[in-house]
């Protein structure tokens, strides 16, 4: 019986290939040679140009990771404006930011995913993990000699955090009280924010 020693992906390929990598080249979902499209960005609500550039640069966030917060925001009942709020300062690392565990988001984020942080005593390890009222944050009794934290903490001033968050030094711990405001997010209160329907935008 005859062994196949190669497959040709194509008729007009000159490579030939191990039969080894034949299985995956039948399986793929586009053509051989042509690659998928582009990931969409979600879609149905916007954000001024001004307003994205200052948002991301405030909470670190990618253009996508931004538009999915500005969508999911526009869809729920309320305000969309405020929903991109609590959609953005209920970050764990933002919440940790605040709190005065990190010195900056990236460096909240980089801690959040060495599972550093507890909320209400389970590990998380996702920055886009979003806090509820009434939930606690605190810092791992075995994480909390660590010097980024240690230093955060000590060059944190004591009436820095914000109303809407509950802050002791002391066990390393920050509540979130109640849903934030935008008029009370640092980042936020000197940013004409607003969300727009894609419809609006169009016209």
């Amino acid at each position: 019986m005859a062994v196949r020693t190669t497959v040709r992906p194509s008729p007009t390929d000159e490579v030939p290939l191990h039969p080894a990598y034949g299985y995956s080249l039948r399986r793929q979902r586009h053509p051989i040679g042509v690659r998928g499209g582009p990931r969409r960005a979600p879609r149905g609500f916007h954000l001024s140009d001004a307003d994205q550039r200052q948002v991301r640069a405030a909470y670190e966030l990618r253009m996508r990771q931004l538009a999915r917060a500005v969508v999911t925001a526009g869809r729920q009942p309320g305000d969309a404006t405020e929903n991109l709020v609590g959609q953005l300062e209920q970050r764990i690392d933002a919440l940790v930011h605040r709190a005065g565990f990190a010195p900056s988001v990236d460096a909240a984020r980089d801690l959040v995913a060495h599972n550093t942080f507890t909320v209400d005593g389970g590990k998380v390890n996702r920055s886009s993990y979003l806090v509820q009222p009434g939930q606690t944050i605190q810092v791992r009794p075995d994480r909390q000699c660590r010097p980024p934290v240690l230093i955060a903490v000590a060059e944190h001033a004591e009436g820095d955090a914000p109303p809407y968050l509950e802050v002791s030094s002391e066990r390393l711990t920050a509540t979130l009280t109640r849903e934030p405001q935008r008029q009370e997010v640092p980042a936020l209160r000197d940013i004409p924010l607003a969300v727009h329907p894609d419809e609006e935008v169009a016209r």
